[in-house]
């Protein structure tokens, strides 16, 4: 089966390339189109490997119209919000002038989300032609909406945590214990709430010498220091003259050997917590904050991993927290072992 997968960026851009060397694996043929910077193009490691990707720079409304796609068998079309809805106009329009059938398309989140969030998200991608799901309890949510709205059905599957890094890893050892607390920008919201947070954290490094923390970001962050966002722990770290010595500053591009390295690992709402969770390390959501929606809090609740940093102290504590609630864990769709093979039995089942 010849594929294309539509992204603009992150979080879709590395979401799509895990799920795209995962297809060319079950034996599709995968092309990626996106404008994606340099940093994230295949090297020519990658493009000469069993599971290369096919690339294509292309804008997603320009992929849409384009005569390229016509030859493909599907377009996974991984977009968030209006973009959703635009593309599926502009390409079944585009279709329509040539004379020619639109494609199969498929969709699904690019985050794992529920409640409103997943609501909001759905919403646009009703009417495609499969949705993928990442595992159960979307699936219940998505039967929940489609009552809501008075629709009778949705072609959808279960594609498991496609969106995430979860394969195996190595073990990396350092001669401290690492607490890594994941930096999310812009979570919380306030430069003010943020600083509190890092002075905290401060607090906690100068008391646990014999622990290294450190302010790991979870996506990327703007090159130059400079342009740092004030609602960043690491723009903070970076203001701090006298930072203790093991509250250490991390890279982005660090983060896969960050997590491997950790003894525990604790955030707000990011999706590299269930990252964490899969691959055994004890993990704590921070509840300081409240548990919002636009934090992404309520997708942990039922985990078992929800704390106050308070709980977390003295640090050696988290060594003993319990390990997260794997009925829970498997509902998100950790249970999904075949997913991309999923995928493409659900679209060869609806090809004309």
């Amino acid at each position: 089966m010849r594929l294309g997968l539509i992204c603009d960026g992150e979080p879709g851009l590395g979401a799509c390339r895990r799920l795209g060397r995962a297809l060319v694996q079950e034996g599709a043929a995968v092309t990626l189109m996106s404008t994606a910077p340099p940093e994230c193009l295949p090297t020519a490691a990658e493009e000469d490997s069993e599971d290369a990707l096919g690339w294509l720079p292309l804008e997603p409304l320009a992929a849409a119209t384009s005569d390229l796609v016509q030859g493909l068998d599907a377009l996974g079309v991984f977009l968030e919000g209006n973009a959703v809805t635009a593309f599926r106009a502009a390409h079944r329009q585009a279709s329509a002038l040539r004379g020619q059938s639109p494609c199969l398309l498929f969709t699904g989140p690019v985050r794992p989300l529920c409640g409103d969030a997943l609501m909001a998200d759905l919403l646009p991608r009703l009417g495609y032609d499969l949705i993928a799901l990442q595992g159960d309890a979307q699936r219940q949510e998505l039967e929940w909406l489609l009552r809501s709205c008075g629709r009778s059905a949705q072609a959808h599957t279960l594609l498991g945590l496609w969106c995430l890094a979860t394969e195996p890893i190595g073990s990396a050892t350092t001669p401290d214990p690492v607490l890594l607390v994941l930096d999310e920008t812009q979570v919380p919201p306030s430069p003010f709430a943020n600083g509190m947070l890092y002075q905290r954290l401060r607090s906690i490094a100068l008391q646990t010498p014999s622990w290294q923390v450190r302010l790991q970001p979870d996506g990327p962050l703007p090159a130059d220091p400079a342009d740092w966002p004030e609602t960043s722990l690491l723009w903070h770290g970076l203001q701090d003259r006298q930072r203790p010595a093991n509250l250490q500053l991390g890279e982005g591009d660090d983060l896969t050997l960050a997590l491997m390295q950790a003894s525990a690992c604790l955030g707000i709402g990011s999706s590299w917590l269930i990252t964490a969770m899969v691959w055994g390390k004890p993990t704590v959501v921070l509840g300081d904050f409240g548990i919002r929606t636009e934090f992404n809090g309520p997708f942990f609740f039922g985990s078992g991993c929800l704390a106050r940093l308070a709980d977390c102290l003295p640090l050696e504590r988290l060594r003993e927290r319990p390990a997260v609630n794997a009925d829970w864990l498997a509902a998100r769709g950790w249970a999904i072992a075949d997913g991309p093979a999923r995928l493409l039995r659900g679209l060869a089942e609806l090809r004309p």
